[in-house]
């Protein structure tokens, strides 16, 4: 059971990560940096749910991705490297710069956390 449930949170996760970056794809005024961040940080959490899943962790809905994050460092010290630090204002847009900068930034950092639950 939670090798499928894992396994289809992982899909969308990469569901949610290639929406992020198909919005990249448009032209530079049609972007919609907004959507690029918060498709990015559902990936990110999803691919981190995945992993706590996957290592027989329960996961709740109000969960939050910091939290999710302590989760992952207990099982695997590399998860020390992911800094969410520039997603931490997500939870409140109003406070967070959302433009291409920010939008690059969510990517990446939802790319490093594929690569850390082991997906290349």
């Amino acid at each position: 059971m939670n090798e499928l449930k894992s396994q289809s949170t992982l899909s969308e996760a990469e569901e949610m990560l290639n929406t992020a970056q198909e919005e990249l794809c448009r032209p530079e005024e049609d972007v919609v940096h907004y959507n690029v961040c918060k498709h990015a940080y559902k990936a990110i959490e999803k691919y981190m749910t995945a992993y706590l899943i996957q290592h027989g962790v329960h996961i709740q809905n109000s969960t939050s991705i910091k939290e999710l994050l302590n989760q992952c460092r207990n099982i695997d010290p590399n998860f020390k490297d992911l800094d969410l630090n520039p997603l931490m204002d997500a939870e409140h847009v109003d406070r967070l710069m959302v433009n291409l900068h920010t939008a690059l930034e969510f990517i990446k950092i939802a790319k490093q956390t594929r690569s850390l639950v082991g997906l290349n």
